[in-house]
């Protein structure tokens, strides 16, 4: 007697699993952006108390812990996280472009979601922009008409936004990111099948206020250095 085992998917093989792991990944990198948000908007309380917290990141845990391990830590997850989300953000898009039957000369977008049709190129500036980020105020690569000082962050901040083209460039990368998180926030619960008509209103309601919390957080802070409030 012959019995036929079926192997079962892993979740990474199927669609939804790995729309689950995208959408997993994406809510531990949003979680980090907010906390890190929300402790940078301390440079609006003054010079030392933003100066501390900036030290606390490399001091977290510490001791028993050396400094700089658990930040270290932080950073080796949200480097996982990010591959894991660009790689099924990826192979998810390649799976729906070869699940079509045929293509079209003009696509119709007037039902698309504008911040669906930005997520590819929005994701790119993203990418680019998290380097930049760290070459300014982690590396003092870049630090374009003043001194980088790693002791002194506060000084590092008002230094690189003292330049219009800066806020320019955070506005743009901080405005790419209010759209990802929009439609990412909206992606889960679709995801999860929770966004039927009776509560899809209420979903975008919550995406648009996580999304432009977010953006206003951030972007406060170039803007406050450029109009002089923070010196």
């Amino acid at each position: 007697m012959t019995t036929t085992m079926t192997a079962r998917p892993s979740l990474y093989t199927t669609t939804i699993g790995r729309k689950v792991l995208m959408a997993g990944s994406g809510a531990f990198i949003l979680l980090w952006v907010t906390a890190h948000m929300l402790g940078n908007l301390k440079v609006w309380l003054n010079r030392p108390e933003f100066d501390s917290y900036a030290h606390f990141l490399r001091r977290m845990l510490s001791p028993p812990f050396p400094n700089t391990w658990v930040l270290w830590i932080i950073r080796i997850l949200l480097i996982a996280a990010f591959a894991v989300h660009v790689y099924f953000a990826i192979t998810l898009g390649l799976r729906s472009r070869a699940a079509r039957v045929s293509r079209y000369e003009y696509t119709d977008h007037v039902q698309a979601d504008p911040a669906a049709l930005t997520m590819r190129w929005g994701g790119l500036t993203l990418a680019a922009f998290i380097i930049f980020h760290l070459m300014m105020f982690t590396w003092g690569w870049i630090h374009p008409g003043y001194s980088f000082d790693k002791a002194d962050p506060y000084h590092n901040v008002v230094g690189a936004f003292g330049e219009w083209w800066m806020v320019v460039i955070y506005a743009v990368a901080l405005f790419a990111l209010a759209m990802h998180v929009y439609h990412g926030f909206w992606s889960v619960f679709q995801t999860l099948g929770l966004n039927n008509r009776r509560w899809d209103r209420v979903i975008r309601v919550w995406a648009t206020g996580a999304s432009v919390f977010i953006f206003l957080g951030f972007i406060s802070i170039p803007i406050g250095v450029a109009a002089g409030a923070i010196s």
